[in-house]
């Protein structure tokens, strides 16, 4: 049987963190801003990483993740 790692809630408002930077493997670059929250989708601005370049060149586009994933992620200081 497969195990499920469990999320858990580490903030109750994602708003908190508007401006913030979350290092995520749902973004190509593995780094993304919080812009804003709409309807239960939080919008990131891909940004440059400088430690993996490979992809930077996707740098500046906009993603989005389901603020349910988003409460449940630690982000930079």
């Amino acid at each position: 049987m497969r195990q499920v790692t469990p999320r858990i809630q580490q903030m109750k408002n994602a708003n908190k963190m508007i401006g913030r930077v979350l290092n995520s493997n749902c973004f190509s670059t593995l780094r993304g801003r919080l812009l804003y929250i709409q309807d239960e989708k939080c919008y990131f601005e891909i940004i440059e990483n400088p430690n993996y370049p490979k992809y930077n060149h996707c740098a500046g586009k906009i993603e989005y993740l389901p603020e349910y994933m988003v409460v449940c992620e630690t982000f930079e200081e």
